[in-house]
């Protein structure tokens, strides 16, 4: 898949929720060969200090206008400093890297879930609109999105949703707004209370989450498409910063790694050799693959 380095003109910038923020650009080059689950390296500002790319999933891609949309949060120095840049700013960015999500089949009717813990909005947002673009006929209301923050103060708005027509299940960790716990633990009951089985899954958050995640689809053989999140450094595979140990289905002692820039974002759940990571979050209360 080609990979551009562009200068995109920055036409909005806005706070949509705390600390996170919404740009949309004009990159027509990136925005013809994006795929939901991709993202762009972004250089928040010539010189040397921050020196590395900030990497930043697309959150929506709009081809026929040309332009991209990056949703992010504010958690160090680059990305505050890319908080202060205004529309008519240019930003230099490299992409789209990695791969993307696989689209559930043209035919498909039966329910899909959707999991995203934070700032893992971002590219669920845009494969929830190609779903919809990519199968008209699709009932939104089989798919069901389940989006959690720490508080009220970092979801995004209620009306953010309402054009999609899908079912969002909100939860925050204080319990300010909706279900009150860890998100992965609300999607864990309401399967279980529901009998709900997904076709098709697919994820979005930090890493512990994921571990969870892809804990819950292995034991329950369900299809899982995670988007992992890392650090990176290069965003093409030649650092090799954001290696994970990779699992082996024909030789699961074997050691090896995928790294998350070239070999992802987008992984099933059985990528990863899980009980390798360091995950600091407990398992829910409620794990009901156990």
């Amino acid at each position: 898949m080609p990979k551009f380095q562009e200068n995109a003109l920055i036409l909005d910038h806005r706070e949509v929720a705390d600390r996170t923020w919404l740009m949309r650009l004009m990159s027509p080059k990136i925005a013809r060969e994006a795929r939901a689950g991709q993202f762009v390296m972004v250089r928040v500002r010539d010189g040397i200090d921050p020196l590395l790319r900030r990497p930043l999933s697309f959150h929506r891609t709009f081809p026929e206008e040309g332009c991209i949309e990056l949703l992010y949060r504010v958690v160090g120095k680059g990305t505050l400093l890319l908080s202060k840049t205004v529309p008519g700013m240019s930003l230099d960015l490299l992409g789209p890297l990695g791969n993307g999500f696989d689209l559930p089949a043209p035919d498909a009717r039966g329910p899909i879930a959707l999991i995203a813990g934070g700032i893992g909005i971002a590219p669920l947002f845009d494969l929830l609109e190609r779903i919809a673009l990519y199968n008209p006929a699709f009932d939104p209301q089989q798919m069901n999105l389940f989006y959690g923050t720490r508080t009220v103060a970092e979801l995004l708005a209620l009306s953010y949703f309402g054009a999609l027509g899908v079912r969002v299940h909100w939860s925050t960790d204080d319990g300010s707004f909706g279900y009150k716990g860890y998100v992965i633990r609300m999607f864990a009951e309401f399967a279980e209370e529901s009998a709900f089985r997904p076709e098709s899954l697919y994820a979005c958050g930090p890493l512990e989450m994921q571990f969870h995640v892809a804990r819950w689809a292995l034991a329950h053989d369900v299809p899982a498409q995670l988007s992992l999140e890392s650090l990176m450094a290069c965003g093409l595979g030649a650092c090799l910063g954001c290696a994970l140990p990779a699992a082996s289905p024909d030789d699961p002692a074997a050691e090896g790694y995928v790294h998350v820039c070239k070999d992802g974002p987008i992984f099933p759940a059985g990528a990863v050799q899980w009980q390798k990571l360091q995950v600091h979050r407990p398992p829910p209360p409620i794990f009901l693959c156990d």
